[in-house]
């Protein structure tokens, strides 16, 4: 009874390898495609056009972040610098 239990074991253990196995391929067949479209003679012109407008929109929003940003590192300057002339700092 202990062999039918060690084979059943053996058994379950080789299913789940196999059904790893499976998600394992597509997630390198993946990458395998996505290092090949990067490659610059491989890639297409509509992926290049996309890369240079999504380029643009990131520009614009490091631009738009920049400017909300600094006036709230002014003022936490100025704070500090008012805390280092009282000597709370």
């Amino acid at each position: 009874m202990n062999t039918l239990r060690d084979l059943a074991l053996i058994v379950l253990a080789a299913e789940a390898f196999i059904a790893a196995l499976v998600p394992l391929a597509l997630a390198g067949g993946l990458v395998y495609g996505m290092w090949w479209l990067m490659r610059p003679d491989h890639l297409p012109a509509w992926i290049r056009l996309a890369q240079a407008y999504l380029a643009l929109g990131l520009a614009y929003v490091e631009l738009a972040a920049s400017m909300l940003a600094r006036p709230v590192f002014a003022v936490h300057s100025a704070l500090a610098t008012v805390r280092g002339w009282l000597g709370e700092g």
